[in-house]
Order: structure tokens, then sequence, then C-alpha cells
């Protein structure tokens, strides 16, 4: 997996607008972006973060899009 870069919690909630107790929170409610797992840390993916967004994209007037 060369050339994989991990974001770390406190980047992927700056960049999401959120705090990292919502990021904890969605991780144990099995909601929010997947995560690697490095010791006890997690570590976000980018390409899982855009599915994330992508999967959560709501068009005007409230369709999925």
């Amino acid at each position: 997996m060369v050339g994989i870069n991990l974001l770390t919690e406190t980047e992927v909630a700056d960049f999401l607008g959120k705090s990292v107790v919502t990021l904890a929170r969605w991780r144990r409610e099995g909601y929010g972006p997947a995560y690697v797992r490095i010791g006890r840390s997690p570590r976000y993916r980018r390409e899982d973060l855009a599915f994330f967004m992508q999967a959560n994209c709501t068009a005007p007037g409230g369709a999925t899009a």
C-alpha cells in the first residue's frame, strides 16, 4: 500500500466541520467514513472520505444524488 496518505482524526474533523467527539460517536454507532486503526489511533484514507461524502450527497429538493 505504497503512497497511502492517512489523515488523522483531527484533520478529518476540521475538513468535515465536525468535532473529534462527533467522529468518535460515529465510529461507535457504525456511521461515518471508513477508517483504519493504527494501534489505538483511527486514521482515514482520502478515498474513504470521498466515498462517504458522495454517499451522503443530497441534491436540491432533497433527492439523493
